[in-house]
C-alpha cells in the first residue's frame, strides 16, 4: 500500500514572505527589496535546511532530497551570487541611467524602478578669468554656458534613488569641491605646444563632487551640473555616464565623455580636443581646429577650421567645413560634404560618400561602397573589394584598385587607373586616359583624349568622340578588343590579332594573315592620330558610330563572367 507524500509548507511560506516584501516595497514601506535579496539571500538556504530538519523529526525517518530540490538549490546559489555581485557594482546605476529614445524623447526606464528625490545645491567661486577650468563628474550631466567674467556659478542637482528620509540624509553628504590645483605632470611627457592646464606646474581651477569619498557606501544617485563660466575660459571637462553640453564659449575646449551624448555649439576659439567612448556627439557652428577621437556616432556641421576625426564602428558625418578634413573610420559609414580645403579619408570597411570638395581628395577604402562626386581638384583613390563611383571631377584622378567595381563619369582631367581583377566602366573622360587591368572587362565611352589601355583575360571596349587630341594604344592578352570610332575622322591604324581575326565596317580596310596572325596597317582619309591595337588569343572589331553616341555599342547584351555572377543588360 503506497502512502501519498504530503507536500511541504516551506515553499509556500517562502513565496508568501517574498510576496509580502514586494508589496510593502511597492507602497514605500520597508527596505529596498533588491538590496535585501542581495545581502540576505543565504537565509533562504538556512530556511530550506530548517525545513528538512523539521521534516525529519515529524516523520521520524531519514531526510530525503529530491533531484529537483538539488537543482533548485544550485539555481538559488547562482541567482543570489549574481544579485549580490550586481548590487556591489555599477550595473544598477548604469541601468537606471540607461536612456531610450521614444518618439524623440529621451527616457530612462531604470528610473521607473523605485522612487527618487532631487535636491539642489548652488555655489559661486571667484576666479581669475585667465585660469583654465577643469570640471569632473560621473553619472550625471554637465551643462556649461557663458556667465560672469570674474566668477564660476555652479548649480548641482542631486538625484537620489532611495526613500525620502534616507535620500535627504544622503543628499547632505553629497557636496561640491572646488580648489586650485597645479599640474604635476613632468615636462618630459608633455608636448611642446601643450595647452594651458596641461603645461608643467600650470594652475587650473577644479570643480567636482565628492563622489570618490562616498564610493564605499554604495549610494545610488546622479549629480547634474549647470555651470556658468567666463566666456573666454579654457575648459577641460571629463564626464562618465553623463551628457556634456557646451555653448557660447570662446576659449579652448578639451572634452572627454563616455556612454552619453556630447553636444558643442556656437563656440569660437583656438582648439577643440574631444575624446568619446560609446557616445553620440554633435558639434555645430564652431570656429577653431577640431581634433576628435571617438567611438560612437559623430556629426560635425559648420566648422571654420581644420578637422581631424578618428572613429570606430559608428557613422561619421562632416558637413560644411571651411578648412582641411582628415577622417579615419573602421567599420562605419563616412559622409563628407561641403569642404573648402583638402580632404583625406581612411575608410577600412566603411561606406564612403564624399562630395562638394573645393580642393583635392584622397581616399583609402575597402569592402564597401565609395561614392565620390563634384570634386574641384585632383582625386586619389586606393581601394579593395569596393564599388567605387566617381562623378564630376574637375581635376585629375588616380586610382589603384583591387577586385572592385569601378565607374567614372565626367572626369575633366586625366585618369590613371591601375587595377587588378576590377570591373571598369568609364564615361566621358576629358583628359588623357591610362588604364591597366586584368581578369575583368574594361569599357570606355566617349573618349576625348589620348589613351593607353592594357588588359589580360578579359575584353576591352572603347568608343571615341573624336581623334584630334591624341593617339590610342590598346593592348590585350587572352581577350578581344572592340573599338568604335566617330564617322568622318582621319587616322592611321596598326592592328594585330595573334590567334584571332580583325573585323571592320570601313570600306577598304582589309586585314591580311601572316601565319596565325591577322594584321591591319592602313590610313583612313588623310591619316592622323595613330591607333595601335594588339591582342593575343582574341578578335578585334573596328566600327563606325555613324553620328550616334559612341556608347551605343552597349546596346548589345553583355553577359558577365560567372566568377562575379554579374549579368548586365543595357538597352538604349
Amino acid at each position: 500500500m503506497s502512502h501519498k507524500r504530503r507536500p511541504s509548507l516551506l515553499g509556500s511560506l517562502l513565496w508568501i514572505g517574498i510576496g509580502i516584501l514586494l508589496l510593502l516595497w511597492n507602497f514605500g514601506i520597508g527596505l529596498d527589496f533588491w538590496s535585501l535579496i542581495g545581502r540576505y539571500w543565504p537565509v533562504l538556504l538556512i530556511l530550506l535546511g530548517l525545513g528538512k530538519v523539521l521534516e525529519f523529526y515529524l516523520k521520524k525517518e531519514a531526510i530525503s532530497i529530491r533531484f529537483g530540490e538539488i537543482i533548485g538549490i544550485l539555481i538559488l546559489v547562482l541567482a543570489g551570487t549574481l544579485i549580490n555581485g550586481l548590487s556591489k557594482s555599477n550595473f544598477v546605476q548604469f541601468f537606471r541611467d540607461w536612456q531610450v529614445q521614444l518618439g524623440g524623447t529621451s527616457v530612462k526606464p531604470g528610473q521607473w524602478i523605485g522612487e527618487s528625490h532631487s535636491y539642489t545645491e548652488e555655489a559661486t567661486y571667484p576666479i581669475d578669468h585667465s585660469m583654465p577650468i577643469r570640471v569632473e563628474n560621473s553619472y550625471g550631466s554637465i551643462s556649461i554656458s557663458p556667465g560672469s567674467d570674474r566668477e564660476i556659478q555652479v548649480r548641482l542637482r542631486k538625484n537620489i534613488y532611495a526613500k525620502e528620509s534616507r535620500a535627504r540624509s544622503i543628499a547632505d553628504e553629497i557636496h561640491l569641491i572646488s580648489e586650485v590645483e597645479r599640474n604635476a605632470e613632468p615636462a618630459s611627457t608633455l608636448k611642446p605646444d601643450a595647452k594651458p592646464g596641461k603645461t608643467p606646474n600650470a594652475e587650473y581651477f577644479l570643480v567636482q563632487t565628492n563622489r570618490d569619498d562616498l564610493t564605499s557606501k554604495n549610494y545610488m544617485y546622479n549629480t547634474d551640473m549647470e555651470i556658468l563660466v567666463p566666456k573666454d575660459s579654457n575648459l577641460q571637462v571629463v564626464n562618465a555616464f553623463g551628457e556634456i553640453r557646451i555653448a557660447g564659449i570662446t576659449g579652448d575646449l578639451d572634452l572627454d565623455a563616455s556612454h552619453r551624448a556630447l553636444e558643442v555649439r556656437d563656440c569660437t576659439g583656438g582648439e577643440f580636443t574631444i575624446t568619446t567612448r560609446y557616445a553620440d556627439s554633435r558639434l555645430t557652428n564652431l570656429t577653431g581646429n577640431v581634433a576628435f577621437n571617438g567611438r560612437g556616432r559623430i556629426n560635425l556641421d559648420t566648422i571654420k577650421g581644420n578637422v581631424r576625426v578618428t572613429n570606430e564602428y559608428s557613422p561619421t558625418e562632416i558637413l560644411n567645413v571651411d578648412g582641411t578634413v582628415t577622417v579615419s573610420n573602421t567599420d562605419g559609414n563616412i559622409r563628407v560634404e561641403g569642404i573648402t580645403e583638402s580632404v583625406v579619408i581612411d575608410a577600412r570597411g566603411s561606406q564612403v560618400r564624399v562630395g562638394d570638395v573645393k580642393s583635392s581628395l584622397k581616399v583609402t577604402a575597402s569592402h564597401k561602397n565609395v561614392d565620390i562626386f563634384n570634386i574641384d581638384s585632383d582625386v586619389t583613390v586606393d581601394s579593395r573589394y569596393c564599388t567605387l563611383s566617381l562623378k564630376d571631377v574637375k581635376g585629375n584622378a588616380e586610382i589603384r584598385s583591387n577586385s572592385d567595381r569601378v565607374s567614372a563619369d565626367e572626369i575633366q582631367g586625366s585618369l590613371k587607373l591601375k587595377a587588378r581583377a576590377s570591373s571598369i566602366r568609364l564615361n566621358r573622360i576629358r583628359g588623357p586616359l591610362e588604364v591597366q587591368n586584368s581578369l575583368k572587362e574594361i569599357i570606355v565611352n566617349d573618349l576625348s583624349e589620348s589613351c593607353t589601355i592594357s588588359n589580360e583575360y578579359a575584353d576591352i571596349s572603347v568608343s571615341a568622340l573624336h581623334l584630334d587630341k591624341g593617339n590610342l594604344d590598346i593592348k590585350n592578352r587572352n581577350g578581344g578588343i572592340d573599338l568604335f570610332l566617330p564617322e568622318g575622322e582621319s587616322f592611321s591604324i596598326n592592328a594585330t590579332a595573334r590567334n584571332g581575326r580583325i573585323d571592320t565596317d570601313y570600306n577598304g580596310l582589309e586585314s591580311v594573315r601572316e601565319d596565325r596572325t591577322a594584321v591591319l596597317r592602313s590610313k583612313v582619309r588623310m591619316g592622323g592620330p595613330n591607333i595601335t591595337l594588339d591582342t593575343q588569343y582574341g578578335n578585334i572589331h573596328i566600327s563606325r558610330t555613324s553620328g550616334r553616341r559612341a556608347e551605343t555599342f552597349s546596346q548589345k547584351v553583355k553577359v558577365g563572367t560567372f566568377d562575379d555572377l554579374n549579368f548586365m543588360f543595357d538597352f538604349d
